[in-house]
């Protein structure tokens, strides 16, 4: 609820935007993204949350994670994004959510955004320096703080860390020549219905101050910031066809449904103690929630930002071959939607599971370290190359596509000898960086 001049209202007024989420920043949040996430929860509308913190607190990092009200976890750990970071989402809510957790500064990680929607801030100390001036740490703060936030956009002012006597600024303020706050009032939130602890405490409300910045500024549009959150929108609409009835697994690293019952089961029969760990979601996404956001995806290609490959494809016997000209690693989540079988190099592997770990199941370790290799005195490239190199990789393909990288003397009568008709592989995708590669 909000409150001013006595008067008592039952909404906030976040701003409205069409097609697209509204775009929520949250510098220095540490264990305090939860009240920001809670206040765009109960706004009902898509959102995403980023959170820049030179200490993160990842939602899973306490046990295996948070409590819902039904005794589940609460956030779902989904594709990393671009550069740096861990991605979340509740699965049961009926609008797109998503917060981000960036290990990065708060001033840096202001230059990634095109705009910002709702800044909330509990620490506005972060975009200040040290001075005699005795004014309020939020105006000291106001000119970097919205920087980035666009006209008729909001500042939320959470007073959980206010000193005792600092009263927050009121009125119309001039931040500086062309940029203008507005107070809208003081502002009460709930913690929402099932949601998670504040700070792991019991449940706590939520006060602060709430503004509306004016200015004249442009800014640019917000797709290409979007697609380096969501993994989804760098697909293109033909890619998103085909993964449309696929909603993503579970975290791959994370402990399984079936372990989590083999756990409490063991613990019913041997432990003491009581078993306090919330039951895994067996995905991200509800089933349904997935496909309409695929479905609305294709329906405004405008806003895709499709990773653009070189390809040439070639039918040998039965076999479909895909030569690509570029780095596999701009590509992990094209491998990924192929339900492709990496066999690579360790090191190369190990680069490529960083980037993507959902392909760690279909992996191929070439060059493990405590296990005898699966190809003897491997090498991979040159005149020395180990015989027939690609009907080897073929025969350790975990699926039916193999996805490597440019080997042996890298021709295509040599790919043509050794990819035959009775290979139980459907398709070998060959990644290469020169242009006299396979000619």
């Amino acid at each position: 609820m909000l409150r001013k001049g006595g008067g008592m209202y039952s909404e906030i007024p976040f701003p409205t935007v069409e097609n697209r989420p509204l775009i929520v920043s949250h510098p220095g949040a540490y264990h305090n993204y939860l009240a920001s996430w809670n206040v765009m929860v109960d706004n009902e509308q898509p959102f995403v949350l980023v959170c820049d913190e030179l200490s993160p607190t990842y939602p899973d990092d306490l046990g295996w994670g948070m409590f819902s009200q039904d005794g589940r976890e609460y956030f779902a750990r989904v594709d990393n994004p671009i550069g740096i970071g861990q991605s979340y989402r509740n699965p049961d809510l009926s609008f797109q959510n998503l917060v981000i957790h960036r290990h990065k500064c708060a001033k840096l990680g202001m230059e990634d955004f095109p705009f910002i929607d709702v800044m909330y801030t509990d620490f506005p100390e972060l975009f200040t320096t040290y001075t005699e001036d005795r004014k309020h740490p939020l105006l000291k703060a106001a000119p970097l703080l919205s920087s980035k936030v666009r006209d008729g956009g909001l500042i939320i002012f959470d007073k959980k860390n206010v000193h005792d006597g600092a009263k927050a600024p009121t009125g119309i303020i001039e931040i500086e020549p062309g940029l203008n706050w507005e107070h809208l009032g003081s502002a009460e939130w709930f913690v929402i219905p099932g949601g998670v602890n504040l700070h792991l405490a019991p449940n706590q409300g939520i006060q602060g101050e709430v503004y509306r910045v004016s200015h004249d500024k442009t800014f640019p549009e917000c797709f290409d910031f979007l697609a380096t959150l969501m993994k989804h929108r760098r697909m293109s609409v033909e890619e998103l066809k085909e993964v449309i009835e696929k909603p993503p697994k579970r975290w791959p690293f994370h402990i399984s449904v079936d372990q989590y019952y083999y756990s409490w089961n063991r613990h019913q029969e041997f432990g003491s103690e009581g078993f306090e760990h919330p039951v895994p979601l067996y995905t991200p996404w509800n089933d349904e929630m997935f496909a309409q956001w695929i479905e609305w995806l294709i329906v405004h290609p405008e806003q895709l930002r499709p990773i653009e490959r070189k390809e040439r494809h070639l039918k040998i016997g039965d076999v479909n071959v895909t030569l690509v000209h570029g780095d596999i690693t701009d590509h992990l989540d094209w491998l990924e939607s192929k339900n492709a079988s990496l066999v690579l190099r360790r090191k190369l592997l190990t680069k490529c599971l960083e980037l993507n770990p959902f392909l760690w199941k279909n992996s191929v370790n070439l060059q493990p370290k405590w296990e005898n290799p699966p190809i003897p005195k491997l090498i991979w490239s040159g005149e020395d190359a180990t015989d027939s190199l690609t009907s080897k990789l073929m025969k350790l393909s975990k699926t039916s596509v193999l996805a490597t990288i440019v080997h042996g003397l890298a021709n295509l009568d040599e790919i043509r000898k050794e990819i035959t008709s009775f290979q139980p592989i459907e398709e070998v995708l060959i990644f290469y960086s020169d242009e006299c590669d396979y000619l």
